[in-house]
């Protein structure tokens, strides 16, 4: 488990065929950032994607007119990510899998961050680490929308416990393999809030999908404030 990072940051850095903005992203920014919290883009508000991957959050995002900024482990990602936006380029970092307490990017002074599907991939010791930065470089009064896999998971099924809120992921068929795979999964909403508690809690919620009966992959999603 000591190499953990080092396992899932090997599997990502194949690359994440992700080029298309997901459903769960550009609903909550209709449903809730533009209609709860009047944030739409047109004050160029300040957005960290945390695990952008090859962008294409940050690209609907820039397409409304926000002030975008992504990190990834995956340099295939990131490379990927400036070819599709070069006008942003600089906007976009490559960092190491590792949190740092003293990790602050881009200035920091962000309005908003998403972090969809990449939380989840740090035991518990180095979310909070990393939950921690992030709060650090959000204004006051930002807000915070991020994804967590829930045991309701096929995912969960198949792992074993191998110590600081870790399960190890073992499996493959005909379209992918994962092998000593690492997540750190969410057993209920209080469970959620918990592991969010620097946040002020706003919305709690879920999405799952199926395409080929291999199983739920339940998400938990938070939406939280700073204050």
């Amino acid at each position: 488990m000591e190499n953990y990072l080092k396992k899932n940051s090997e599997y990502y850095e194949k690359g994440y065929e992700a080029e298309n903005i997901e459903s769960y992203v550009f609903r909550f920014y209709g449903r809730i950032l533009k209609h709860d919290f009047k944030m739409d883009g047109s004050k160029n508000e300040k957005i960290l994607d945390f695990g952008c991957g090859a962008g294409s959050a940050l690209n609907f995002f820039k397409s409304k007119g926000f002030n975008v900024h992504g990190v990834d482990i995956s340099v295939k990602d990131i490379n990927r990510a400036k070819t599709i936006m070069p006008d942003i380029k600089n906007n976009l970092l490559i960092i190491d899998p590792k949190p740092k307490t003293d990790d602050y990017f881009f200035n920091g002074n962000f309005d908003f961050i998403i972090s969809i599907q990449t939380l989840y991939f740090l035991s518990d010791t180095d979310l909070q680490v990393r939950l921690k930065t992030l709060y650090n470089m959000m204004k006051p009064g930002a807000y915070i929308y991020a994804s967590m896999m829930g045991t309701k998971s096929y995912f969960f099924e198949r792992s074993k416990p191998v110590g600081d809120g870790l399960y190890e992921f073992n499996f493959s068929n005909d379209r992918i393999e994962y092998k000593n795979f690492y997540i750190n999964f969410t057993k209920n909403k209080d469970d959620l809030e918990k592991k969010f508690s620097l946040f002020k809690k706003i919305y709690i919620g879920h999405y799952d999908r199926d395409y080929r009966n291999e199983g739920s992959e339940f998400h938990y999603t938070f939406v939280g404030q700073k204050i």
